[in-house]
């Protein structure tokens, strides 16, 4: 949507938007019930009282879980966010190099610009 607008209709659609959604869900859905493996083989085998919830993960699935559901996303998250901010302030350098040949006619304001 931002390096480039016009295109943004053409290819984001709502159903696109939705199968993504759902391919989300479905791998969270994978990735937990895999993790939860023995918990759900043997429900209530860790539970020593009547409404207590506990769950026995490993070290190593306890290490791929915050790699895949925290430590992925955020890079996912940062790298876009800093290729976001790389065409915005692309797009303002372009519009200020405008304004500025623009502005020998008329004066801008600070906050216009």
């Amino acid at each position: 949507a931002i390096c480039y607008p016009l295109h943004y209709f053409t290819k984001v659609k709502p159903k696109r938007v939705q199968v993504c959604v759902c391919l989300c869900w479905m791998f969270a859905a994978l990735i937990y019930s895999l993790l939860l493996k023995k918990n759900l083989q043997h429900p209530g085998r860790y539970k020593s009282c009547i409404g207590e919830c506990v769950i026995d993960i490993d070290h190593i699935v306890n290490l791929f879980d915050l790699i895949v559901t925290f430590i992925f996303p955020i890079t996912v998250i940062v790298i876009l966010h800093m290729r976001i901010f790389g065409v915005v302030v692309y797009q303002a350098r372009a519009m200020r190099s405008h304004i500025v040949v623009v502005t020998t006619k008329v004066s801008v304001k600070k906050s216009e610009m």
